[in-house]
Parts: C-alpha cells; structure tokens; sequence
C-alpha cells in the first residue's frame, strides 16, 4: 500500500520526469507518471476544476497547465465553507499542478481566494503564477492567494496582486500549516497584518530565494508577519510598507526568525521598523543587509520591543528613522552585535546610547 509520503514523491517524481528509486514498488497502471499527468487545456477552468477535484477523490493527482496561458475564475468553485470562498476546489488530497509561465486568476468582482489546502492536503505548484484573490468577503477572512492548513510548495511560482480582509494578502500559513517557497515571489498583495505573507502560531515558512516585494499591510508586517517558525535564504525582502504600525519589511510577533545571506532594502513603516520590528521573538540574521529602509518613528533598519534579535555579521547601513534609532531601536528586549557592521544610518547608529553594545549612538 502505498503511503502519503510515497504518494507525494511519485507526484513530485512524475512532475519532473525523474525515478525515485527505492521508494515504492513499480508502477501501476494507477501510480502517477508523465503520462498520467491530466493536461489542461488553455483557459478551461471547467476541466481545471474537475481535475482538482478528482485528484481529491483519488488521493492525489498531476495537473499540467499549457505553458503561458491564464485561467480566468469567474467565481467560487464551491459554496463558501468556514474560511470563505475559494475560486478552485479545497484541495484535500496530493496535488501537483505544473505550468511553464502559466496563470490562475480572479476575473472578477466577486471575492474569493484563489486556493486553499485543507489540513492533510498537499499543493505543489511549479511555475505557476495565482493572481488577483481577494479574501475579503468578511473581516475575518485570509489569505487572498492561497490559505494552508496543511502543505503548500511553490517552486519558481508567483503570487501576487491578493487582499485579504484580516491576514496574509498573498500567503496565510495557518495554525499547524506549513509552506515552502523555492525561487518563487510574493508580491503587490494587501493585508491588515502580514501584506504577503502571515505565518500564524505553530505554522511554518522556509523560503529558499526568491524574494517579497511591493506588499502592503495595514498594521503590522508589510511583506511578511510571523508569530510561528520562519526561515529564508537569500531572500529579498524589499519595497514593503505598513500603512499605520511596525514592521514594513518583516513583524516577528512571537516564534523563531531564522534569516541567512539575504537583504532587507527599501521597506517603510509608518511606525516603528522600516527593515524588521521584532516584538517577542527569538530572530537571528547571518550575513545578511538591512539597508535603505525608513521609519516615521524609530528603528529604521531593526526596531527590538521584546525577544532577542542577534546579527552575525552583515550590515545595517542607509537606513533613517524620524526620531531616533537610524540603524537600531532597542526599546526593549535584547540586542546583540556580532561581527556586524552598524554604519551610515540617520539620525544616529543605534539609539537609546549604550543599550546596543558594540554600538555607537
């Protein structure tokens, strides 16, 4: 018998016409393959659904989209269920969905997220672009381009031009939900927290290249929110702003941020942190630039209210704050400096004098 883990490397196998040796027995006329992947043709939403909706009946599926084409949904797929309606069908099985330049959009007025994954789903999306969602049909609702409670992979995919009424504009990574993104971007979305990206409580991010750009949030977290398990790689996190608190590149509310060899440049926050605000959680930067970024009040690069924030390296440099804290406001919790260059920052290097050791003010 197959088990979901098997499934899911067959799925992935079968994506990118290679063998995983070793996993399961031979295939069957069943078992997925290039040959088994359901080709969609150009534009038709009608047999995109149905797809969808038979790879749940089975368990699990390949969706190949023609390269370069765009799938108009115009209108929930389904009655709405208790997060809201959704363009395609709630995905509760294995699903691999491929598309060279491909599109899923909302062609319409009508509000409705693009996609979600039920918990115990799984969503790969290779090369595909969700567009336009709008998880706003109350004020509650979240995750304008895809809500996860269970597993969401986007490898070389884009998400972008999502609203969500309350969290992640782009990506709402729910309680126990995980995601990961591979060389893919999030952005031009609009939250009140979390603009691209909101990674709630015990849900996880791992992001590998790629970057989050142009996101909006209302209050907290322009490009990305997380109060959960958070780690990128050469990520760029750029030209995000909040619209009224902290943190236009990144809020860390609670959990772990894990940042390594990535840049935050050119984010804004009407607040507090233009870069990063770090209000309770454990974040650590190696090798990474916070540069360029602007705060109306304090913090331009790093503004730390609780947790710890520790920089291995990298540089904080170019940024401004309209008080104080150019570089970094630690207004609480704890700051440390290892190896990083504080330099070139306005009004001041790091603010309040002395609570950043290692730094000038």
């Amino acid at each position: 018998m197959l088990t979901v883990m098997n499934v899911r490397c067959l799925a992935l196998a079968a994506l990118l016409g290679t063998s995983v040796a070793g996993t399961v027995a031979p295939a069957t006329a069943d078992s997925l393959s290039p040959r088994r992947a359901a080709a969609v043709p150009c534009g038709d939403v009608t047999a995109l659904i149905q797809e969808i909706n038979q790879a749940n009946s089975r368990g699990s599926g390949v969706i190949s989209l023609t390269p370069g084409c765009d799938y108009p949904l115009s209108g929930p797929a389904q009655p709405s269920g208790p997060n809201g309606p959704n363009g395609l069908p709630a995905i509760t099985g294995i699903l691999v969905i491929s598309g060279a330049s491909a599109s899923i959009t909302r062609a319409t007025g009508t509000p409705f997220r693009i996609a979600e994954v039920a918990a115990g789903g799984s969503l790969t999306l290779n090369g595909v672009t969700l567009a336009n969602g709008s998880a706003t049909a109350t004020p509650e609702t979240s995750g304008g381009g895809v809500l996860t409670q269970g597993t969401l992979a986007l490898i070389n995919s884009r998400v972008a031009g999502g609203t969500a009424a309350r969290l992640g504009g782009g990506i709402a990574i729910a309680s126990g939900g995980t995601a990961r993104l591979d060389n893919s971007a999030v952005s031009d979305n609009t939250a009140s927290d979390g603009g691209g990206v909101h990674v709630d409580t015990t849900g996880r991010l791992t992001m590998n290249g790629g970057s989050v750009t142009e996101n909006t949030a209302t209050y907290t977290g322009g490009g990305l929110a997380t109060y959960g398990t958070t780690s990128l790689g050469n990520v760029t996190v750029s030209e995000n702003d909040t619209e009224n608190f902290e943190g236009a590149g990144v809020f860390a509310g609670a959990g772990a941020l894990t940042v390594n060899t990535s840049r935050f440049v050119e984010n804004s926050a009407a607040s507090n942190g233009g870069g990063i605000a770090n209000f309770g959680a454990t974040v650590r930067l190696t090798s990474t630039t916070v540069a360029d970024n602007a705060a109306v009040l304090g913090g331009g690069g790093l503004y730390n209210f609780g947790g710890t924030s520790t920089l291995i390296g990298g540089t904080v440099t170019g940024n401004t704050a309209g008080e104080q804290g150019g570089g970094v406001l630690r207004d609480g919790g704890t700051v440390v400096l290892t190896g990083a260059t504080v330099t070139g920052n306005t009004p001041d290097q790091c603010a309040p004098p002395g609570a950043v050791p290692g730094c000038a003010s």
